[in-house]
């Protein structure tokens, strides 16, 4: 009876150990592709831009503000830059601070493609709060970007006659190179320049001609109709295009097919293909003309560290590669950053991929064509003006660039560089800071006399931050439905293949034992 007890007794934690060995088994399948499988299609399901959904009502209405801070660089010895040539003593007013809010006009959704497209205005008030005693009334005196320009894009010839129409073109507080202008006027509002007027006479009449045709590429540049679309007057202010008009008609991909593909611009106007970059003597043009990326509003999950996002930004007209830097935290949630690389806009000549942004079509401070020392891109296909782009303060830029001028403070990329923190299960962008600045190069001019004395510069107008930091109501909310979901899930997930694996342990234990009894 003993040895049938004993055998018995065998036999049962063979049988016990066979099942939870199984059990163990099913557990590790259930661990690594079932609760994966089950994680992925949840969050996949909470992604995609279908009609009708949270997510797609989120898309058409950004529900947080992006708040846009200026920072406009104020120079303090103009008199002695004209008369004497003296190096520019600058002085960083701001941030003037804005609240953006972005709509999306929906326009058509393709289920054969899986796309839909869309147009996105923005809504943009003065934050008096965030902006503390800074007002849209402060002035602040600026090199003129508008008399600049007319001497820069007009033929030898051709400025000898808009010269002498100056005072008629421009009014006289702004007909000088270096102007006090209020913030709200040089930011959106403009001033008005080439009036129509009976009093121009003939001669100057042409020089309005020329300038309105000139002007015509300039997204910076208003133009004021009457009612039979008679052009009255032209209006300049640095960012009045983001407040007049939608950026542009976008394509994007829903999602709904391939989760990889969310967001991605198939199409921008219509096209695959931009027309802003490249020379015949470009080696890839098509790299810097191809439309994709993503607008930076929304991105695909799973995102892993070896992952590369491209932004296509309006503002500048190009993409913008960012990759992993480091895991961080944002309030209590686990994220990547991704940040720029330093040779974001290299030159041309030591990085052949960026050798197509290379255009040419701004002089440099020598009035030659030039693709710039790195840290500078010719943004003049994006503008229709003369506009440098860099990074604030010449962050990754030519050393030069910062000793020809005093009053900046030393880069930081803490402060100035472009950054993106993403929750990586998700793709939920949680933070991003896009940080540019905008130059233009000034030195003498050919045939006008106010500019013979002016030192050669990159001349920094102004900097912007555009950024976005997801209120702790909505990290509350998507912590609640999947931040937390998912920490539980993995979490229950190891919980079981620990008890699993340890009853399997101890079912054999006391098999071994009962073998050796």
């Amino acid at each position: 009876m003993l040895a049938c007890s004993r055998f018995f007794s065998v036999k049962v934690l063979c049988v016990f150990t066979a099942v939870l060995t199984i059990i163990f088994a099913g557990v590790l399948v259930l661990a690594f592709y079932g609760v994966p499988v089950i994680i992925d299609k949840t969050i996949q399901n909470s992604v995609q831009l279908d009609d009708g959904t949270i997510q797609w009502d989120r898309f058409v209405d950004l529900p947080v503000d992006i708040i846009l801070k200026i920072f406009l660089y104020h120079v303090k010895n103009p008199d002695e830059i004209v008369a004497d040539g003296a190096k520019p003593i600058l002085e960083e007013r701001g941030p003037y601070c804005y609240k953006q809010n972005i709509h999306k006009n929906i326009l058509s959704t393709n289920s054969t493609e899986d796309t839909v497209t869309f147009e996105r205005t923005f809504n943009t008030t003065y934050d008096q709060e965030a902006s503390g005693n800074l007002t849209e009334d402060d002035k602040i005196v600026i090199l003129n970007p508008v008399i600049l320009t007319l001497f820069k894009i007009t033929s030898v010839v051709e400025r000898f006659v808009v010269l002498g129409c100056l005072d008629r073109i421009l009014p006289e507080q702004y007909n000088k190179l270096f102007i006090e202008v209020d913030i709200r006027t040089i930011m959106f509002e403009g001033f008005a320049f080439a009036k129509l007027s009976n009093d121009l006479g003939p001669a100057c009449n042409i020089v309005r001609n020329q300038v309105l045709l000139k002007t015509l590429p300039m997204k910076n540049v208003q133009r004021i109709l009457d009612e039979e679309g008679v052009i009255t007057e032209l209006r300049f202010a640095f960012l009045q295009y983001k407040i007049r008009y939608p950026d542009g008609k976008y394509t994007v991909n829903r999602g709904l097919d391939d989760i990889t593909k969310l967001g991605q611009i198939i199409r921008w106007n219509d096209e695959s293909e931009l027309s802003f970059w490249g020379r015949i003597q470009s080696t890839n043009n098509d790299t810097c003309n191809k439309v994709r990326g993503s607008d930076s509003t929304i991105y695909p999950p799973h995102v892993t560290k070896t992952r590369t996002f491209d932004i296509y930004s309006t503002d500048i007209c190009r993409i913008v590669q960012i990759s992993f830097q480091t895991t961080d935290t944002y309030s209590g949630i686990d994220a990547y950053r991704f940040g720029i690389t330093k040779d974001t806009f290299r030159s041309a000549t030591p990085n052949p991929e960026n050798d197509c942004y290379c255009i040419q079509q701004s002089t440099d401070v020598d009035g030659e064509p030039s693709c710039f020392l790195d840290g500078v891109l010719d943004v003049f296909p994006c503008f229709g003006a003369p506009i440098l782009l860099s990074f604030p303060h010449f962050l990754y830029a030519d050393e030069s660039y910062v000793d020809a001028i005093d009053g900046l403070s030393p880069p930081d990329p803490d402060i100035h560089e472009l950054f993106l923190l993403i929750e990586p299960n998700t793709g939920t962008p949680l933070q991003g800071m896009k940080r540019v600045q905008l130059n233009t190069a000034m030195m003498p001019i050919k045939y006008i006399p106010a500019t013979s004395n002016l030192s050669k510069v990159i001349m920094p107008m102004l900097w912007l931050e555009e950024g976005v930091s997801l209120p702790q109501n909505l990290i509350d909310e998507l912590s609640s439905k999947y931040f937390n979901v998912v920490k539980i899930v993995t979490g229950v997930m190891y919980g079981l293949i620990a008890v699993a694996a340890a009853s399997v342990l101890i079912s054999s234990g006391f098999l071994m034992r009962k073998n050796y009894c």
